[in-house]
């Protein structure tokens, strides 16, 4: 017969290792998921008779190591705050978060990169110009089209002053989109939990 503290203390250990994985995650979030997964625990083993260790054992295999689990709890959290948070930086977070656990998240990840990248070049092209307006522009040579700094001594600047409004508007703008963009897939975002087992 297994002593029930036994078993209590072998929960206890398993609940332990996975609030030390989930370290990242605010205090009162790290409380419900560990709340979440004792009562999951404890409920699977009711609905299968007296606890043993055999079952115990059974139950946190199926449930499987912290270390594996936390980065499911850690990316559905970044998830759920980039969805309602219109700053880049949260929605980014969420979007790399998920990308560690889905492939979609890895594709909308670079959908992300090149967004903001591109909406970033554009603000500095724009204020380029103003500070240094011979040196920044839309330039075409002959062999390129290139936004920005000229390296070409052969290319001419097709933008002109055209290059401040796109810049300091189109940027901002592409920020915005982006940032929408990916909050509008974020909420296509699932991770199997592991009390879904």
């Amino acid at each position: 017969m297994n002593h029930p503290q036994v078993l209590s203390n072998r929960i206890d250990a398993y609940l332990l290792q996975l609030r030390e994985c989930l370290g990242e995650l605010p205090p009162e979030e790290v409380t419900d998921i560990l709340r979440d997964i004792r009562g999951h625990i404890l409920e699977r083993a009711e609905a299968n008779g007296e606890l043993t260790e055999q079952r115990l054992v059974a139950i946190l295999k199926s449930l499987g190591r912290p270390e594996e689990i936390a980065p499911l709890y850690q990316a559905d959290a970044a998830v759920a705050r980039a969805k309602v948070s219109l700053s880049p930086r949260v929605v980014m977070r969420g979007v790399q978060r998920w990308s560690r656990v889905s492939g979609w998240g890895l594709a909308l990840f670079i959908t992300g990169v090149a967004g903001y990248a591109t909406a970033f070049a554009l603000i500095l092209c724009g204020i380029g110009k103003i500070i240094a307006p011979s040196q920044f522009g839309g330039w075409v040579g002959p062999h390129a089209f290139d936004i920005g700094v000229n390296h070409d001594p052969a290319a001419r600047d097709v933008l002109g002053r055209w290059l401040v409004p796109i810049g300091l508007i189109g940027g901002p703008a592409l920020v915005l989109g982006t940032t929408r963009v990916l909050r509008w897939t974020l909420r296509f975002a699932r991770m199997r939990k592991p009390t879904a087992a």
